[in-house]
């Protein structure tokens, strides 16, 4: 933190995966190269640094308190990799909270790795840059076999079409969504959360041992997956909000056939009921497994989903899209 101001605040939004997740996988795109259409939430990840006096070089709040005089006394293996990478060594104090809770499958750990990176970093970085560098966290310096969605839609915010070429370039895409139909998404787009969290590696790992061995079926699933980012482009462009549930359903038969750990018997039976009680579709966020459970919920249907939900005992979770990508305030 060389050169930086005593006390720092950032935050990166958490994302929603609407069409091809997983595709952005280096086993499936470094072979075909990958599409995934998300956008970001009003949910965030925030984290607070601040210039130590204590002698003790780090100390930091993040899943729980603790002291330490060099990284490898942290925790926490993100914030671990991410200081290792970008810290200076001065003394610091390190904070985070977030919205939702962690591994339930709307990118809670990118974003955390892109709002550290950003304080840490002692210089504006562009979203571009900041998405590579906490990526490279996760993927270089952790080895977890994720991609780079999460990361780039959390540093840049709003409606992205991400182009994952299979040299490891990552090309981005503004997706026009008016503004009347954003309001009709926060509407008709709601969560619900399974109570479940996982981590989103080990459900990745099946998938990318199966994307990278050559399972002819994988390959197929994930091809249509990937397919899927065209229509629903053109579902949100003109504004046909019911072609989005039923592209998120069509996503999710597709996923579930991925790995055995991607759904769970009490989430399909939660699905199986909102479908019946009036929603047109949707699937789980992120690999699955668990986490939050994404529904298209027409206004005449959302009652009766809602009461669907809660007797399968998955509360709903409110949020906004909100353009906002990652912020930092220097004091």
């Amino acid at each position: 933190m060389s050169g930086a101001a005593d006390l720092w605040v950032s935050s990166a939004p958490l994302r929603i995966s609407l069409a091809g997740g997983g595709t952005d996988l280096p086993a499936y795109a470094h072979r075909f190269g990958g599409t995934v259409l998300g956008a970001s939430v009003d949910l965030r990840v925030t984290v607070f640094g601040r210039r130590a006096r204590a002698a003790t070089a780090i100390r930091a709040c993040l899943d729980s308190c603790g002291s330490a005089d060099s990284v490898d006394g942290l925790a926490n293996p993100y914030a671990r990799e991410a200081l290792r990478r970008h810290w200076d060594g001065s003394p610091v104090d390190l904070f985070s909270t977030g919205d939702v809770p962690g591994g339930s499958g709307m990118g809670s750990s990118a974003a955390f790795c892109v709002a550290l990176v950003a304080g840490l970093s002692g210089k504006e970085r562009s979203p571009h840059d900041l998405a590579m560098a906490a990526s490279g966290i996760e993927m270089d310096g952790l080895g977890r076999p994720v991609g780079r969605q999460d990361h780039f839609l959390s540093a840049l915010g709003g409606f992205r079409q991400l182009h994952f070429a299979t040299d490891g370039q990552v090309t981005v895409e503004d997706v026009p969504v008016a503004d009347d139909v954003v309001r009709r998404l926060d509407e008709e787009l709601v969560l619900h959360f399974t109570g479940t969290s996982r981590d989103a590696g080990a459900v990745l790992g099946d998938q990318a041992r199966a994307a990278g061995s050559g399972e002819r079926g994988t390959e197929a699933r994930l091809h249509e997956i990937k397919e899927l980012t065209g229509p629903l482009r053109e579902a949100l462009t003109r504004g046909d909000t019911t072609e989005v549930g039923r592209i998120l359903g069509r996503h999710w038969e597709l996923k579930r056939g991925l790995g055995a750990r991607v759904s769970l018997p009490g989430v399909d039976r939660a699905y199986r009921d909102a479908l019946a009680a009036g929603a047109t579709g949707g699937k789980l966020l992120g690999a699955g497994g668990g986490g939050f459970l994404l529904l298209h919920v027409p206004a005449a249907a959302r009652e009766g989903v809602r009461a669907a939900m809660a007797a399968h005992g998955m509360p709903e979770q409110p949020f906004r899209f909100d353009p906002a990508g990652a912020r930092l305030s220097r004091l």
